[in-house]
Protein backbone atom coordinates (compact mmCIF):
# COMPACT_ATOMS: atom_id res chain seq x y z
CA UNK A 1 0.00 0.00 0.00
CA UNK A 2 1.44 3.25 -0.94
CA UNK A 3 1.04 5.86 1.30
CA UNK A 4 1.64 10.10 0.50
CA UNK A 5 1.92 12.99 2.22
CA UNK A 6 -1.41 14.05 3.72
CA UNK A 7 -2.93 16.88 2.28
CA UNK A 8 -2.27 20.56 3.27
CA UNK A 9 1.77 19.29 4.32
CA UNK A 10 4.62 18.76 2.35
CA UNK A 11 7.97 17.27 2.75
CA UNK A 12 11.10 19.68 2.00
CA UNK A 13 13.37 18.06 0.03
CA UNK A 14 16.93 18.19 0.16
CA UNK A 15 17.36 20.60 -3.26
CA UNK A 16 15.44 23.40 -1.26
CA UNK A 17 17.03 23.26 1.85
CA UNK A 18 19.92 25.33 0.79
CA UNK A 19 17.10 28.37 0.21
CA UNK A 20 15.18 27.42 3.30
CA UNK A 21 18.89 27.66 5.61
CA UNK A 22 19.58 30.81 3.68
CA UNK A 23 16.22 32.54 5.28
CA UNK A 24 16.98 31.21 8.48
CA UNK A 25 20.64 32.30 8.67
CA UNK A 26 20.02 35.67 7.81
CA UNK A 27 17.55 36.00 9.89
CA UNK A 28 19.52 35.18 12.80
CA UNK A 29 22.11 37.67 11.01
CA UNK A 30 19.64 40.79 11.12
CA UNK A 31 17.88 39.77 14.38
CA UNK A 32 20.98 39.37 16.16
CA UNK A 33 21.86 42.72 14.97
CA UNK A 34 19.01 44.37 16.54
CA UNK A 35 19.80 42.54 20.04
CA UNK A 36 17.23 39.96 19.34
CA UNK A 37 18.29 36.01 21.32
CA UNK A 38 16.81 32.93 20.02
CA UNK A 39 14.20 30.76 21.47
CA UNK A 40 13.11 27.51 20.53
CA UNK A 41 9.63 27.00 21.94
CA UNK A 42 7.43 23.51 22.20
CA UNK A 43 5.49 22.34 19.09
CA UNK A 44 2.52 21.41 21.67
CA UNK A 45 0.96 23.31 24.02
CA UNK A 46 -1.92 23.29 26.47
CA UNK A 47 -5.26 24.14 23.81
CA UNK A 48 -6.22 27.06 26.80
CA UNK A 49 -2.98 28.85 26.26
CA UNK A 50 -4.58 29.62 22.79
CA UNK A 51 -7.71 30.26 23.75
CA UNK A 52 -6.95 33.03 25.76
CA UNK A 53 -4.56 34.74 23.99
CA UNK A 54 -5.88 34.52 20.50
CA UNK A 55 -9.47 34.52 21.34
CA UNK A 56 -12.32 31.73 21.56
CA UNK A 57 -14.13 33.29 19.30
CA UNK A 58 -11.71 33.44 16.34
CA UNK A 59 -11.44 31.44 13.42
CA UNK A 60 -8.38 29.80 14.28
CA UNK A 61 -9.70 28.87 17.75
CA UNK A 62 -12.95 28.07 16.29
CA UNK A 63 -12.16 26.09 13.52
CA UNK A 64 -8.30 25.81 12.42
CA UNK A 65 -6.88 24.24 15.14
CA UNK A 66 -5.54 21.28 15.91
CA UNK A 67 -6.52 19.52 19.29
CA UNK A 68 -6.40 16.11 20.97
CA UNK A 69 -6.96 14.73 24.53
CA UNK A 70 -3.27 12.96 25.80
CA UNK A 71 -3.13 10.31 28.27
CA UNK A 72 -3.12 12.72 31.23
CA UNK A 73 -6.48 13.69 29.85
CA UNK A 74 -5.26 17.20 29.07
CA UNK A 75 -6.51 19.15 25.74
CA UNK A 76 -3.19 20.08 23.92
CA UNK A 77 -3.10 21.63 20.87
CA UNK A 78 -0.41 22.29 17.98
CA UNK A 79 0.67 25.61 18.28
CA UNK A 80 -1.15 27.80 15.56
CA UNK A 81 1.11 30.56 16.10
CA UNK A 82 4.24 31.27 18.16
CA UNK A 83 3.51 34.63 20.00
CA UNK A 84 1.79 33.18 23.01
CA UNK A 85 3.94 30.00 23.49
CA UNK A 86 6.98 33.21 23.46
CA UNK A 87 5.49 34.83 26.34
CA UNK A 88 4.41 31.73 28.27
CA UNK A 89 8.10 30.88 28.47
CA UNK A 90 9.10 34.56 28.95
CA UNK A 91 7.16 34.42 31.92
CA UNK A 92 7.21 30.59 33.19
CA UNK A 93 11.17 31.66 33.30
CA UNK A 94 11.55 35.03 34.52
CA UNK A 95 12.98 36.17 31.12
CA UNK A 96 11.80 39.51 32.56
CA UNK A 97 14.41 39.64 35.23
CA UNK A 98 17.24 38.44 32.60
CA UNK A 99 17.18 41.42 30.47
CA UNK A 100 15.84 38.77 27.57
CA UNK A 101 12.93 40.94 26.31
CA UNK A 102 13.88 40.86 22.59
CA UNK A 103 12.99 37.28 21.28
CA UNK A 104 13.32 35.46 18.15
CA UNK A 105 12.31 32.25 16.88
CA UNK A 106 11.25 29.92 13.68
CA UNK A 107 9.38 26.45 13.14
CA UNK A 108 6.21 24.75 12.09
CA UNK A 109 2.59 26.32 12.85
CA UNK A 110 -0.30 24.71 12.36
CA UNK A 111 -3.86 25.08 11.46
CA UNK A 112 -6.74 23.21 9.99
CA UNK A 113 -7.21 25.58 6.91
CA UNK A 114 -7.76 25.23 3.60
CA UNK A 115 -4.64 24.96 1.99
CA UNK A 116 -3.30 28.06 -0.23
CA UNK A 117 -0.57 29.47 -1.86
CA UNK A 118 2.19 30.06 0.12
CA UNK A 119 -0.32 28.45 3.11
CA UNK A 120 0.29 24.79 4.32
CA UNK A 121 -1.88 23.02 7.80
CA UNK A 122 1.80 22.85 8.54
CA UNK A 123 4.02 25.91 7.72
CA UNK A 124 6.98 27.61 9.00
CA UNK A 125 7.20 31.23 10.69
CA UNK A 126 10.49 33.11 11.33
CA UNK A 127 9.61 36.10 13.39
CA UNK A 128 10.60 38.16 16.93
CA UNK A 129 8.55 39.32 19.99
CA UNK A 130 10.20 42.20 22.04
CA UNK A 131 8.65 42.42 25.42
CA UNK A 132 8.51 44.90 28.61
CA UNK A 133 7.64 48.04 27.09
CA UNK A 134 4.91 50.58 25.77
CA UNK A 135 6.89 52.65 23.82
CA UNK A 136 6.12 53.69 20.52
CA UNK A 137 9.43 53.90 19.10
CA UNK A 138 9.78 49.87 19.58
CA UNK A 139 7.06 49.40 17.10
CA UNK A 140 8.82 51.55 14.62
CA UNK A 141 12.05 49.94 15.46
CA UNK A 142 10.08 46.37 15.12
CA UNK A 143 8.61 47.61 11.55
CA UNK A 144 12.37 48.55 10.46
CA UNK A 145 13.71 45.20 11.62
CA UNK A 146 10.97 43.54 9.03
CA UNK A 147 11.62 46.11 6.72
CA UNK A 148 15.84 45.30 6.27
CA UNK A 149 15.56 41.46 6.57
CA UNK A 150 13.02 41.80 3.49
CA UNK A 151 15.56 43.99 1.78
CA UNK A 152 18.76 41.70 2.86
CA UNK A 153 16.92 39.12 1.17
CA UNK A 154 17.06 40.87 -2.34
CA UNK A 155 13.08 41.91 -2.12
CA UNK A 156 11.75 45.16 -3.69
CA UNK A 157 8.09 44.42 -4.69
CA UNK A 158 6.76 44.95 -1.30
CA UNK A 159 4.37 47.43 0.93
CA UNK A 160 4.16 47.87 4.01
CA UNK A 161 0.54 49.10 5.33
CA UNK A 162 -0.31 49.97 9.03
CA UNK A 163 -2.96 50.86 11.20
CA UNK A 164 -3.75 51.20 14.65
CA UNK A 165 -6.96 49.41 16.44
CA UNK A 166 -6.50 51.49 19.66
CA UNK A 167 -6.61 50.27 23.60
CA UNK A 168 -9.28 47.87 24.43
CA UNK A 169 -11.50 50.39 25.55
CA UNK A 170 -11.23 51.68 21.82
CA UNK A 171 -11.84 48.70 20.10
CA UNK A 172 -14.70 47.83 22.29
CA UNK A 173 -16.44 50.98 21.48
CA UNK A 174 -15.66 51.18 17.71
CA UNK A 175 -16.90 47.76 18.12
CA UNK A 176 -20.50 48.70 19.13
CA UNK A 177 -20.68 51.82 15.99
CA UNK A 178 -19.49 49.21 13.41
CA UNK A 179 -22.81 47.00 14.76
CA UNK A 180 -24.43 49.89 14.47
CA UNK A 181 -23.78 50.46 11.08
CA UNK A 182 -23.89 46.85 10.01
CA UNK A 183 -27.20 45.82 11.99
CA UNK A 184 -29.35 46.64 8.96
CA UNK A 185 -27.22 45.24 6.48
CA UNK A 186 -27.05 42.00 8.47
CA UNK A 187 -28.80 39.85 5.41
CA UNK A 188 -26.40 41.33 2.63
CA UNK A 189 -22.82 39.72 5.07
CA UNK A 190 -21.50 36.94 3.98
CA UNK A 191 -21.93 33.55 6.02
CA UNK A 192 -19.00 34.19 8.50
CA UNK A 193 -19.56 37.99 8.57
CA UNK A 194 -23.39 37.25 9.89
CA UNK A 195 -21.66 34.92 12.56
CA UNK A 196 -18.54 37.59 13.42
CA UNK A 197 -21.38 40.50 13.82
CA UNK A 198 -23.10 39.04 16.73
CA UNK A 199 -19.22 36.87 18.13
CA UNK A 200 -16.20 39.32 16.98
CA UNK A 201 -17.80 42.17 14.63
CA UNK A 202 -13.81 43.65 14.57
CA UNK A 203 -13.32 40.11 12.42
CA UNK A 204 -15.58 41.85 9.70
CA UNK A 205 -13.26 44.20 8.21
CA UNK A 206 -10.51 41.63 7.53
CA UNK A 207 -13.21 39.69 5.38
CA UNK A 208 -12.15 39.15 1.61
CA UNK A 209 -15.66 38.89 0.24
CA UNK A 210 -16.17 41.38 -2.55
CA UNK A 211 -19.90 41.96 -1.51
CA UNK A 212 -18.82 42.56 2.15
CA UNK A 213 -16.03 45.14 1.32
CA UNK A 214 -18.41 47.22 -0.35
CA UNK A 215 -20.58 47.27 2.61
CA UNK A 216 -17.65 48.38 4.72
CA UNK A 217 -16.58 51.00 1.81
CA UNK A 218 -19.17 53.73 4.44
CA UNK A 219 -18.39 52.07 7.40
CA UNK A 220 -16.76 54.44 10.31
CA UNK A 221 -13.16 54.55 10.36
CA UNK A 222 -11.50 52.77 13.27
CA UNK A 223 -8.41 55.29 13.52
CA UNK A 224 -11.19 58.00 13.81
CA UNK A 225 -12.12 56.57 16.67
CA UNK A 226 -9.59 56.64 18.90
CA UNK A 227 -8.98 57.75 22.15
CA UNK A 228 -6.28 60.92 22.60
CA UNK A 229 -3.60 58.35 24.44
CA UNK A 230 -4.11 55.73 21.45
CA UNK A 231 -3.96 58.89 18.67
CA UNK A 232 -0.95 59.92 20.09
CA UNK A 233 0.91 56.85 20.21
CA UNK A 234 -0.01 56.20 16.48
CA UNK A 235 0.95 59.86 15.53
CA UNK A 236 4.91 59.17 17.17
CA UNK A 237 4.99 55.97 15.54
CA UNK A 238 4.60 57.38 12.01
CA UNK A 239 6.82 59.86 12.57
CA UNK A 240 9.20 57.46 14.11
CA UNK A 241 9.37 55.61 10.30
CA UNK A 242 9.51 58.39 8.38
CA UNK A 243 12.33 59.36 10.36
CA UNK A 244 14.00 56.02 9.41
CA UNK A 245 12.94 56.80 5.58
CA UNK A 246 10.29 53.99 5.95
CA UNK A 247 7.40 54.35 3.17
CA UNK A 248 4.13 53.12 4.35
CA UNK A 249 0.22 53.30 4.01
CA UNK A 250 -2.09 53.96 6.12
CA UNK A 251 -4.85 51.03 5.42
CA UNK A 252 -7.85 52.11 7.89
CA UNK A 253 -9.31 48.83 7.71
CA UNK A 254 -6.93 47.03 8.63
CA UNK A 255 -6.57 44.41 10.98
CA UNK A 256 -5.30 41.48 12.18
CA UNK A 257 -7.02 38.31 13.09
CA UNK A 258 -6.28 37.36 16.51
CA UNK A 259 -7.93 39.51 19.31
CA UNK A 260 -4.47 39.93 21.44
CA UNK A 261 -3.47 42.91 19.15
CA UNK A 262 -4.10 46.23 20.48
CA UNK A 263 -2.92 49.78 18.97
CA UNK A 264 -0.45 49.31 16.03
CA UNK A 265 -0.87 46.49 13.31
CA UNK A 266 0.89 46.24 9.81
CA UNK A 267 1.36 44.28 7.50
CA UNK A 268 3.83 43.54 4.42
CA UNK A 269 2.41 41.97 1.00
CA UNK A 270 4.05 41.58 -2.12
CA UNK A 271 2.80 42.76 -5.32
CA UNK A 272 2.86 39.45 -7.33
CA UNK A 273 1.57 37.21 -5.13
CA UNK A 274 -1.94 37.33 -6.15
CA UNK A 275 -4.91 37.35 -3.42
CA UNK A 276 -2.66 35.52 -0.70
CA UNK A 277 -0.22 38.69 -0.78
CA UNK A 278 0.84 38.84 2.97
CA UNK A 279 4.73 37.60 3.93
CA UNK A 280 5.02 39.46 7.12
CA UNK A 281 2.40 41.28 9.64
CA UNK A 282 2.20 41.52 13.31
CA UNK A 283 1.71 44.51 15.69
CA UNK A 284 1.28 45.08 19.34
CA UNK A 285 0.06 43.21 21.73
CA UNK A 286 -0.04 45.45 25.33
CA UNK A 287 -2.96 42.93 27.29
CA UNK A 288 -1.14 39.57 26.77
CA UNK A 289 1.14 39.65 29.36
CA UNK A 290 -0.90 40.59 32.06
CA UNK A 291 -3.76 37.58 30.41
CA UNK A 292 -0.98 34.78 30.78
CA UNK A 293 -0.38 36.03 34.27
CA UNK A 294 2.32 38.35 34.26
CA UNK A 295 2.57 42.30 35.60
CA UNK A 296 1.12 44.68 33.02
CA UNK A 297 3.18 45.21 29.80
CA UNK A 298 3.52 46.21 26.53
CA UNK A 299 4.67 44.23 23.62
CA UNK A 300 4.87 44.09 19.53
CA UNK A 301 6.17 41.76 17.14
CA UNK A 302 5.78 40.23 13.86
CA UNK A 303 5.85 36.77 12.10
CA UNK A 304 6.97 36.10 8.19
CA UNK A 305 5.87 32.85 6.34
CA UNK A 306 8.86 30.84 5.31
CA UNK A 307 6.86 29.60 2.34
CA UNK A 308 5.80 32.78 1.45
CA UNK A 309 9.36 34.43 1.25
CA UNK A 310 10.61 31.87 -0.95
CA UNK A 311 7.33 32.15 -3.12
CA UNK A 312 8.57 35.73 -3.33
CA UNK A 313 11.61 35.66 -4.23
CA UNK A 314 11.22 33.67 -7.07
CA UNK A 315 8.36 35.96 -8.56
CA UNK A 316 11.71 38.60 -7.89
CA UNK A 317 13.50 36.31 -9.60
CA UNK A 318 15.76 36.56 -7.01
CA UNK A 319 19.10 34.03 -6.67
CA UNK A 320 20.38 33.59 -3.23
CA UNK A 321 23.95 33.63 -2.65
CA UNK A 322 24.15 30.25 -1.38
CA UNK A 323 28.20 28.83 -1.80
CA UNK A 324 28.21 25.22 -1.73
CA UNK A 325 31.80 23.78 -1.02
CA UNK A 326 33.63 21.51 -3.31
CA UNK A 327 32.61 17.89 -2.86
CA UNK A 328 35.40 15.09 -3.85
CA UNK A 329 34.11 11.50 -4.90
CA UNK A 330 36.48 8.55 -3.57
CA UNK A 331 36.63 5.83 -6.45
CA UNK A 332 38.26 2.54 -5.33
CA UNK A 333 39.17 0.00 -8.13
CA UNK A 334 39.73 -3.36 -6.55
CA UNK A 335 39.96 -5.00 -3.02
CA UNK A 336 43.02 -3.49 -1.32
CA UNK A 337 42.53 0.15 -3.29
CA UNK A 338 38.59 -0.61 -1.90
CA UNK A 339 39.66 -0.80 1.42
CA UNK A 340 42.11 2.04 1.64
CA UNK A 341 39.54 4.53 -0.40
CA UNK A 342 37.65 3.99 2.42
CA UNK A 343 40.35 5.15 4.92
CA UNK A 344 40.85 8.10 2.53
CA UNK A 345 37.26 9.00 2.35
CA UNK A 346 37.52 9.07 6.24
CA UNK A 347 40.52 11.19 6.39
CA UNK A 348 38.68 14.20 4.06
CA UNK A 349 35.84 13.94 6.10
CA UNK A 350 37.84 14.92 9.28
CA UNK A 351 39.25 17.66 7.39
CA UNK A 352 35.83 19.35 6.57
CA UNK A 353 36.00 17.82 2.78
CA UNK A 354 32.61 16.84 2.02
CA UNK A 355 33.63 12.80 0.75
CA UNK A 356 31.33 10.85 -1.18
CA UNK A 357 32.01 7.02 -1.60
CA UNK A 358 30.22 4.42 -3.57
CA UNK A 359 28.97 1.48 -1.23
CA UNK A 360 27.50 -0.67 -4.24
CA UNK A 361 31.32 -1.00 -5.91
CA UNK A 362 29.99 -0.07 -9.76
CA UNK A 363 32.24 0.05 -12.29
CA UNK A 364 34.47 3.17 -13.09
CA UNK A 365 32.02 4.50 -15.63
CA UNK A 366 29.06 4.28 -13.55
CA UNK A 367 30.57 6.07 -10.11
CA UNK A 368 31.80 9.22 -12.35
CA UNK A 369 28.17 9.41 -13.76
CA UNK A 370 27.40 9.30 -10.11
CA UNK A 371 30.02 11.70 -8.91
CA UNK A 372 29.08 14.60 -11.75
CA UNK A 373 25.07 13.52 -10.90
CA UNK A 374 26.30 14.74 -7.41
CA UNK A 375 28.14 17.92 -8.96
CA UNK A 376 31.26 16.78 -7.32
CA UNK A 377 34.31 18.97 -7.88
CA UNK A 378 36.77 16.30 -8.01
CA UNK A 379 37.29 12.78 -8.55
CA UNK A 380 40.13 10.41 -6.82
CA UNK A 381 40.64 7.79 -8.70
CA UNK A 382 42.54 4.75 -6.98
CA UNK A 383 43.94 1.78 -8.23
CA UNK A 384 46.16 -1.28 -7.89
CA UNK A 385 49.28 0.62 -9.53
CA UNK A 386 48.86 3.54 -7.80
CA UNK A 387 48.40 1.53 -4.63
CA UNK A 388 51.50 0.30 -5.27
CA UNK A 389 53.17 3.85 -5.60
CA UNK A 390 51.16 5.47 -3.03
CA UNK A 391 49.58 7.85 -5.74
CA UNK A 392 45.69 8.90 -6.50
CA UNK A 393 44.72 10.24 -9.57
CA UNK A 394 42.65 13.44 -9.17
CA UNK A 395 40.08 14.43 -11.79
CA UNK A 396 39.06 18.09 -11.67
CA UNK A 397 35.57 17.83 -13.07
CA UNK A 398 34.98 21.31 -14.27
CA UNK A 399 37.89 21.26 -17.07
CA UNK A 400 38.83 17.19 -17.32
CA UNK A 401 42.30 17.83 -16.15
CA UNK A 402 44.01 15.07 -13.98
CA UNK A 403 47.43 14.67 -12.25
CA UNK A 404 48.70 12.16 -9.75
CA UNK A 405 49.16 13.47 -6.25
CA UNK A 406 51.17 11.30 -3.49
CA UNK A 407 48.98 10.07 -0.54
CA UNK A 408 51.44 11.41 1.66
CA UNK A 409 50.70 15.29 0.38
CA UNK A 410 46.94 14.24 -0.37
CA UNK A 411 45.12 16.30 2.61
CA UNK A 412 47.34 18.89 2.61
CA UNK A 413 47.09 19.25 -1.26
CA UNK A 414 43.50 19.49 -1.38
CA UNK A 415 43.17 21.54 1.83
CA UNK A 416 45.87 24.56 0.43
CA UNK A 417 45.33 24.19 -3.50
CA UNK A 418 41.61 23.43 -3.50
CA UNK A 419 39.56 23.48 -0.95
CA UNK A 420 40.42 26.55 1.02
Amino acid sequence: MKISCLKGVQDILPDQIPQWNYLHTLAHEIFSCYGYKQIIIPIIEESALFTRSIGQQTDIVEKEMYTFVDRGMRKIALRPEATASVVRAYLEHGLDKTNDSKLFYSGAMFRGEKPQAGRNRQFYQIGIEALGTYNPFLDAEVIKLAVDYLKAIGLKDFKLLINSVGNTKDKHDFGDSLKDFLKDKQADLCDSCKSRYERNVLRILDCKSRNCKKILEQAPIIIDNLSEESTEHFAILKNALEGLNVKYQVIPHLVRGLDYYTNTVFEITHDKLGAQNTILAGGRYNNLIADLGGQPSGAVGFACGVERLLLAAQAEAIEFPIQEKPAVFVIGLGDEAYIKGFKIADQLRQQQIITHFDFQKRSLKAQMRQANKLNCAYVLILGDDELANNNIQLKNMDDGTQQLISLDDLVNYLNKEIIK
